[in-house]
């Protein structure tokens, strides 16, 4: 039984004039597929949403049928869109630091502003929120959504979910897959003829040049601190604009540090073209990143979540390491395996 009661929700769609769809800055596969599954099911019921993202839909993503609705944002063409909208849509997000471009013209919106979110925390700012920490991916919550309102799970909607699924739960070896997740993938790859291998091969083998660098780059930074527990790797923006790498995806690399024997917990620190550092943070088992992450007004999970730091390279770095010492195990005890995450 669903832990969310979606009957407010359902009722809002299906008498809802204008819609707008979005999700998180820097997009990642549960958020792009839960806006497509969501655009065609709309779409499939009378509904002509806009999706809206900060940036475009990354490479990796876009041979999934609907990337191509997915609009940039760009005042002109959004901006009055969003404010007059009946109903928006923020997906695989609550925090209202990461809407970036778009949080201006949310928090002037008059739409019924509505949350549908696996994160850990609930925001007020939404009017409504539909969230539930026990899901594995809030692509199992749009899942629920199509189901609950009696929708069609077309082959679109089908991949796009897969997409979600198999992203959040790191190919369903994260702590959160259940066997409950394990039967509805099943069921989409039935209701969608979707090829499994096709899917791996579109996001995970179809490397860039430049991403292939970086790759480099940052196992080349790679140090151990306190006693091997704790991985850091580096990105600095030269690295990053000598290679060509301004648009690629790196979250993901902080989990090649992840995988040495001992270590429990990773960072990749990146530093942006305007000076501030993004910090992508992983862990095994119990330890808590995203308690760190939130004291710099960051988010994301237990096991993988994300700050951006205002400071020089170096003093993120450390501010970093020094605080991570607090939360990691005794050097003597085996680190936990049980999560890894991307992000």
């Amino acid at each position: 039984m669903s832990r969310v009661d979606w009957r407010p929700l359902a009722e809002r769609l299906r008498s809802s004039g204008s819609i707008v769809l979005a999700t998180h800055v820097n997009a990642d596969g549960d958020g792009i597929g839960c806006e497509i599954a969501l655009y065609h099911f709309l779409r499939e019921i009378g509904r002509d949403p806009v999706v809206v993202n900060n940036e475009r839909v990354p490479d990796k993503f876009r041979f999934l049928k609907g990337a191509e609705a997915i609009e940039p944002y760009g005042r002109e063409r959004h901006s009055r869109l969003i404010r007059e909208a009946d109903l928006f849509l923020m997906l695989d997000n609550s925090s209202v630091d990461r809407l970036a471009l778009l949080k201006e013209d949310v928090a002037a919106s008059r739409a019924l502003t509505v949350c549908i979110d696996h994160h850990a925390s609930v925001n007020p700012f939404w009017k409504l929120n539909c969230v539930d920490t026990e899901a594995c991916a809030s692509g199992e919550l749009v899942h629920e959504l199509i189901r609950c309102m009696e929708g069609r799970v077309s082959p679109e909607i089908a991949e796009a979910l897969y997409v979600a699924y198999v992203t959040d739960t790191g190919h369903f070896r994260f702590s959160k897959t259940s066997p409950a997740t394990h039967r509805a993938v099943a069921d989409l790859v039935e209701a969608g003829g979707i090829s499994p291998s096709r899917v791996y091969t579109e996001i995970y083998e179809n490397t860039t040049p430049a991403m292939a660098a970086l790759t480099g780059m940052a196992l080349s930074s790679l140090r151990f601190e306190h006693g091997g527990r704790f991985a850091v790797m580096t990105l600095t923006r030269d690295q990053i604009a000598g290679c060509g790498g301004e648009e690629e995806d790196t979250g993901d690399l902080v989990n090649l540090g992840l995988a040495v024997n001992g270590v429990a917990s990773g960072a990749l620190f990146k530093e942006l073209p305007d000076g501030t550092v993004k910090v992508s943070l992983r862990s095994k088992g119990e330890i808590d990143v995203y308690a760190l992450a939130v004291e710099f007004s960051g988010g994301g999970h237990r096991n993988a979540s994300g700050i951006l730091m205002s400071v020089p390279l170096e003093s993120a770095i450390r501010t970093v390491v020094g605080r991570m010492k607090g939360l990691l195990p005794d050097p003597e005890a085996p680190a936990g395996a049980e999560e890894r995450r991307g992000r």
